[in-house]
């Protein structure tokens, strides 16, 4: 076999359509890796759904790469993916001492990943010409919504179809989707949360667009006030709209904080790659991904908040009050939780909130607890 075929290293990332600019980055990381060290790394990009599916199929017989780069909770999918744990060692060898980030791709106790960039929270981006200051709170939306709807602009808008999105409605009642392990769909914080959502729609305060298309293209066109949104999107958003484009935390609930989650998005390696005669390899490319110079290309040419703690201090000192803004929301956002249950929590309210539009409250969450309960069982079987 070639020699440069056999060590040729795979990796699978996340491409969330046009806003989704940190490909550039990875692609470009991976030409100089290979460049400098001759060994190739290429990168295969897809959905989400996609890549999803494709891990938790590795054990089935799936083919599968030897690295993923892919969200935190993502590090939950240790078994179907077969994920090697991260040695020891390589802690002191990448300089990322930060036990806090690193316990946020630890699953079960055992570490499945090595975090990259961090973030991956909602915050609100409002068009300063419509909303001269961020809104604080839902009220402020609503006391101005009838006059910005006579001129036929949305107030505000966000993916509610995407469960990561709806979570900030559910924290500001009180709600987790996760209590003591077990998944908490059916509570009296959801369905006050729902309620609340389904009455904003109707009085069409709050409209719900597909989160990577038409949300983006609306708010770019100056139809929609504010958008609730990850700060993945920032640089794709800045690119498009410069001095339209300001950031602000997401507004509050009857005076209680709408907290997002957040997440670190990391290095994953699938059918046990670090057994594998490729570990040094594959370790030496997390390192790169993890140096100061490419943790400077993340946070420059893409805007992403890198891990590396020297970069990020010297991104904040240089930023606009924008990008600070987005930095600083992230201290309000809750970790998000990767226990393995958490996939059935996520498709089990992604189901229910299909129905926003077209049921009560009370069905929603009976549609979410039918499915995740009827998911968990046929785990066991």
């Amino acid at each position: 076999m070639n020699k440069q075929v056999a060590q040729q290293l795979n990796i699978w990332h996340e491409f969330d359509g046009k806003g989704d600019t940190s490909i550039e980055v990875l692609e470009q990381l991976c030409r100089a890796y290979t460049t400098e060290s001759g060994v190739p790394v290429i990168p295969e990009v897809m959905n989400i759904t996609e890549l999803t599916a494709r891990l938790q199929q590795i054990k089935a017989g799936g083919a599968g790469p030897q690295m993923a780069l892919v969200p935190a909770d993502m590090a939950g999918y240790a078994e179907g993916a077969m994920y090697s744990e991260i040695p020891e060692k390589f802690w002191s060898m990448s300089g990322l001492p930060d036990v806090d980030i690193r316990s946020s791709m630890q699953s079960n106790g055992r570490q499945y990943g090595i975090p990259i960039l961090k973030g991956n929270h909602l915050v609100l981006f409002y068009n300063p010409e419509i909303y001269p200051e961020a809104p604080a709170s839902w009220e402020a939306i609503e006391q101005q919504a009838e006059a910005l709807m006579a001129k036929g602009i949305i107030p505000a808008a966000a993916d509610l179809a995407d469960p990561y999105c709806f979570i900030p409605f559910l924290t500001a009642f009180g709600g987790w989707p996760l209590k003591e392990g077990n998944p908490d769909l059916a509570s009296f914080e959801m369905d006050a949360a729902l309620r609340f959502v389904q009455r904003q729609i109707a009085h069409k305060v709050l409209g719900s667009f597909h989160g990577p298309t038409e949300l983006l293209d609306r708010f770019i066109a100056g139809e929609i006030g504010a958008i609730i949104c990850g700060e993945w999107i920032y640089n794709y958003l800045d690119l498009q709209m410069r001095d339209r484009l300001l950031v602000g935390p997401l507004p509050s609930i009857n005076g209680n904080p709408a907290a997002s989650m957040s997440s670190s998005i990391g290095l994953v390696f699938p059918q046990h790659s670090l057994e594998s005669e490729q570990a040094d390899e594959l370790l030496s490319f997390a390192a790169y991904l993890l140096s100061e110079s490419s943790q400077l290309e993340w946070a420059e040419r893409v805007q992403r908040i890198p891990v590396h703690s020297r970069v990020l201090d010297n991104i904040k000192a240089a930023a606009s009050p924008a990008r600070a803004k987005l930095i600083t929301c992230l201290d309000n956002a809750r970790n998000m939780p990767i226990e393995p249950v958490m996939r059935n929590i996520w498709d089990a309210m992604a189901v229910g909130l299909q129905h926003l539009a077209d049921e009560d409250a009370a069905r929603i969450m009976r549609l979410m607890n039918e499915h995740v309960n009827s998911s968990l069982i046929q785990q066991t079987l």
